[in-house]
């Protein structure tokens, strides 16, 4: 069993968010032509500071959109950056590790946890890219990312790309938590129901993603907050994070500064980190439409 590469939390909880759109759009019109990715709004980028100092640049990422829907004004601010942090970095999972928590080793496998006809649902869906045997001993979360893989558009991660940038710059990069980290958290969030839902939308998960890449464009926040702010799963996958990354953003702005790119669902609302450091005194700005 093999894991998928960039696999990260925040795009996880994104196509879980997804598929309540999808459950009403399945009864609702036809999908829509996809819109140009092209950014025409404000961009998704607080910048923060405090008494002057050195400036930290936050920015929202959404994984699958890729570089693509990354501003000019966005990819100056990271060039102008003494260094990069993202919620992995560069660092590449354990694969034993993500093997082990990729795996139901004891108990019922998802074979027999869901009703016979999503299960050959499922099982049709990804012919071809998980033997049958491996697929049955797959932990939901696991099952998703491969289904919801089928769908996802076809380009390089956005945080990857970014990364990839900030090697070209001679940035230091680095992690704000590791990939067993995520993945931990994931298997606790991500049920059975969710894997159902999943499969009887999934025919629809590209149409959400086209809602989800036009409201990103134009930056709209209030569009964009119910698609990726899930409520039962806010506070343990969200906000409980942001609160324990605080640190580590603070100590950016304390040396020199630095561009720190994360999953947009971050840094909405009033957990949201630019809410959280604005409370702990830094000014707090997005950056205006270039």
């Amino acid at each position: 069993m093999v894991t998928p590469k960039n696999c990260t939390l925040s795009r996880m909880l994104r196509w879980i968010a997804l598929l309540a759109v999808c459950a009403c759009a399945a009864k609702s019109a036809p999908c829509p032509v996809a819109p140009a990715v092209a950014p025409s709004g404000a961009p998704l980028l607080w910048r923060v500071s405090k008494d002057g100092g050195a400036t930290v640049w936050l920015y929202g990422t959404i994984h699958d959109a890729g570089l693509a829907a990354v501003q000019p004004s966005v990819l100056v601010a990271l060039a102008t950056s003494k260094r990069f942090a993202s919620e992995l970095g560069d660092a590449e999972p354990d694969k034993d590790a993500m093997r082990e928590l990729s795996r139901i080793e004891r108990g019922p496998g998802i074979d027999q946890q869901l009703s016979a006809d999503d299960w050959w649902d499922l099982r049709n869906a990804l012919r071809g890219k998980i033997r049958e045997d491996d697929l049955r001993r797959a932990r939901p979360w696991y099952a998703l990312i491969l289904l919801n893989r089928t769908s996802a558009p076809k380009t390089e991660s956005m945080d990857v790309g970014l990364a990839r940038t900030a090697r070209q710059h001679r940035q230091s990069i680095s992690g704000l938590e590791t990939a067993e980290d995520q993945i931990r958290a994931l298997d606790r969030v991500v049920t059975i129901a969710d894997l159902t839902q999943a499969i009887r939308t999934r025919k629809t998960l590209s149409c959400a993603y086209t809602g989800l890449l036009t409201a990103y464009a134009e930056g709209d926040l209030a569009a964009l907050e119910p698609m990726l702010v899930i409520p039962r799963t806010a506070e343990s996958m969200l906000w409980a994070r942001n609160r324990r990354w605080l640190p580590a953003i603070e100590s950016f702005a304390a040396d020199g500064g630095g561009f720190i790119a994360v999953g947009l669902g971050h840094l909405i609302g009033d957990q949201g980190l630019p809410a959280l450091l604005a409370k702990a005194g830094y000014t707090v700005e997005r950056a205006p439409v270039p």
